[in-house]
């Protein structure tokens, strides 16, 4: 479009303005030429949108996409305008009010109110629900694109470290601090406005980063891919990351109870890590034959499912690990109901240290700190599933992360341990037996049943509508209903022996 001299414009360039850029340039260009009273511009190699990414980068981007969380020793930088766009960045603004921290001013210069505010959110990223983001990493560094949500995790060195008091941003990367570290033989670099830094200390570490590179985690949006491969990422927030050691000394210092055996330094490790040496163990599995058998308690975020989701994901994922001409599992769904752990003095950190802890090890896929944040911020709901041999543990906890938002992680069962004697469901709901599914009911469970009305033939049916089960049947819990008889007959007599007094 060219505006002329005499108002009128034309949909093309005019044949007299020479494309001065035509050949030289990769990208979109612009030239403005002829300026006499009007302004003639033309817009020559206009770059093509770039379509979406083929499937294969799509896959990779989807399976390094994960719901942000993280354990910090120290939450370093928070950028409240920015990260309060996210889903769940109301609760990080939640924790600033409630620390009387002004969000609309930078943490330097109120006081107390800053610290506060960082002790209200480290626990809050262990647990937080955001958009989920991709990991870099190798697999994924050459994929990135500007607007990519990310996290981070990885030795970096500060340059340009921050003056205090903190200066405005300029734009230059060359004057502004920022973090940089390499991925797969490209250069990251973390930009971020340290208006938004949390304390002096914080601070601080970034000029001792300057000297030795520190790790830092967080999590940030891609601003740019420079034409020599370089990503820019602009940070929302980052720290460092906590220690298994440091993890261990907190832990003891809010135990009320005595730490049980069986707990090594892996039961402490941050399981939010992504750095080389120091990710997620592959938890260890007891020694035996491959037809011993064990089973799990599967624990699930219980505000996330609605009545029955929790039963049909757990028999699904069960059936797929377990053979059906060696199929013989028991399934019991129920609320995780810590309230009486806590009557007796127990603390979160306790609850998770005992149902973790034994000698030998248990298999978990769970850490104590972990475990500790979901107890004190969750309403948790568990799941037990026996009759899997040791190596179909993990095949299972796989299989639940990879198909169930709600799932949050396991551990073998052993009920011989008081505290999951206590916490866990000792009896069975479901029986599968092969490729035939049987609900279990007994005596007493029976007779409510018949005394509300209810059809004894709707949930059969409902389990069969599925198709997951050639055949759906009844099936009594002979034992329990003889215990429940055996107790009923005995109040029976007490109340009659009163009435007789």
């Amino acid at each position: 479009m060219e505006p002329a001299g005499d108002g009128t414009t034309h949909d093309q360039a005019s044949p007299n303005v020479r494309n001065d850029l035509s050949g030289r340039v990769t990208g979109a260009a612009v030239q403005a030429g002829d300026i006499h009273g009007g302004v003639n511009v033309v817009v020559v190699n206009a770059a093509p949108e770039s379509g979406p990414p083929d499937e294969a980068v799509a896959e990779a981007l989807r399976k390094s996409s994960h719901s942000w969380r993280a354990r910090f020793s120290s939450v370093d930088l928070v950028n409240l305008p920015r990260i309060a766009m996210l889903s769940d960045g109301s609760a990080i603004l939640g924790a600033a009010r409630n620390a009387e921290l002004d969000t609309t001013k930078p943490f330097r210069g109120q006081g107390l109110a800053p610290g506060l505010f960082v002790s209200h959110v480290r626990p809050l990223f262990e647990t937080w629900d955001a958009e989920s983001a991709t990991r870099l990493c190798e697999s994924t560094i050459d994929h990135v694109h500007r607007g990519l949500l990310v996290s981070f995790e990885a030795r970096m060195r500060c340059r340009n470290p921050p003056t205090m008091p903190p200066s405005e941003p300029t734009g230059v990367l060359a004057k502004d601090p920022h973090l940089r570290f390499d991925i797969g033989g490209r250069s990251v670099v973390i930009t971020f406005d340290p208006h938004w830094l949390t304390t002096a200390t914080a601070s601080g570490t970034l000029h001792d980063a300057a000297r030795n590179p520190l790790v830092y985690s967080g999590l940030g949006t891609v601003a740019a891919v420079l034409d020599d491969g370089t990503i820019r990422v602009s940070a929302l927030v980052f720290g460092q990351p906590e220690t298994p050691f440091q993890s261990h000394l907190k832990h003891l210092g809010a135990s009320a109870l005595r730490t049980p055996a069986g707990l090594t330094a892996a039961d402490f490790r941050n399981e939010f890590s992504t750095r080389p040496g120091e990710g997620v163990a592959i938890p260890r599995t007891r020694e035996g034959t491959a037809v011993s058998r064990t089973g799990i308690a599967l624990l699930f975020d219980e505000d996330r499912v609605i009545p029955g989701q929790i039963d049909r994901a757990v028999l699904t994922q069960s059936t797929r690990i377990a053979p059906e001409y060696r199929r013989d599992l028991g399934v019991a769904v129920a609320s995780l109901s810590p309230g009486p752990a806590f009557a007796a003095g127990a603390t979160p950190g306790d609850i998770a240290a005992h149902l973790l802890a034994r000698t030998p090890p248990l298999w978990k896929s769970l850490t104590v700190p972990g475990l500790t944040a979901l107890i004190r911020s969750r309403n948790l709901a568990v799941s037990t599933v026996t009759g899997l041999t040791a190596g179909q543990l993990g095949d299972l906890d796989e299989l639940m992360r990879a198909e169930t938002p709600s799932y949050l992680g396991g551990v073998e069962l052993d009920r011989a341990l008081p505290m999951q004697r206590e916490l866990l469901p000792q009896c069975d709901q479901y029986h599968v037996v092969g490729a035939e599914l049987r609900l279990v009911y007994t005596a007493a469970s029976r007779y409510l049943d018949e005394a509300n009305d209810e059809d004894l033939d709707r949930p059969p049916a409902r389990w069969r509508d599925t198709g997951l089960f050639r055949t759906v049947v009844w099936e009594e819990d002979t034992r329990r209903s003889e215990a429940e008889e055996a107790e009923a007959a005995f109040l029976l007599r007490d109340w009659l022996g009163g009435r007789t007094e």
